[in-house]
């Protein structure tokens, strides 16, 4: 009901983050406004983290990104960057993803490599979308991963992006 219903419940959600851990659901709802924000069990580990989309709005919102921090030997670094932005669907505005992962490559003994490093070993982040994206290159929701490991989630970042 809080979905169909934002204003009655608070903040709106921008995304809603979950993972299976022990049999048990967690999930982490990002509100659809500026800030940072920690997260409740940051050394729980998880193979993967599922991105399914917030609350519907009445009204067009502006562009959002949400950059995810993971927990590393060294404190909390930057994992990926999430852009958000509204589409209108069925009357009302629903929000769309789009992984926005800084990748940096070099090319080594005739291969590619990630030069990405999280605790010493080359990382990537990949993604599975959910559905295909839409013409502006949006998903409806995806699941993320790194290729080194589980990601231990350390918080997020929200900001509003100016206007294209």
């Amino acid at each position: 009901m809080a979905a169909l219903l934002p204003g009655l419940f608070g903040t709106p959600s921008l995304l809603v983050l979950n993972h299976v851990h022990d049999g048990q659901t967690i999930t982490l709802s990002v509100p659809a406004q500026p800030g940072e924000y920690p997260a409740p069990t940051p050394y729980v580990g998880a193979t993967n983290w599922t991105i399914e989309p917030g609350a519907p709005r009445s009204s067009p919102q502006p562009d959002m990104e949400v950059k995810l921090y993971a927990v590393r030997r060294t404190g909390a670094a930057l994992l990926c960057e999430v852009g958000v932005r509204y589409f209108p669907v069925n009357g009302g505005y629903v929000p769309y993803y789009r992984l926005n992962e800084q990748l940096y490559f070099a090319h080594k003994n005739g291969h590619w490599l990630p030069i990405t490093v999280i605790d010493g070993l080359p990382s990537m982040v990949t993604f599975t979308p959910v559905g295909f994206a839409n013409a502006a290159g949006y998903y409806q929701g995806m699941t993320i991963s790194q290729t080194t490991g589980p990601i231990r989630l350390a918080g997020f970042a929200v900001t509003s992006l100016p206007p294209p």
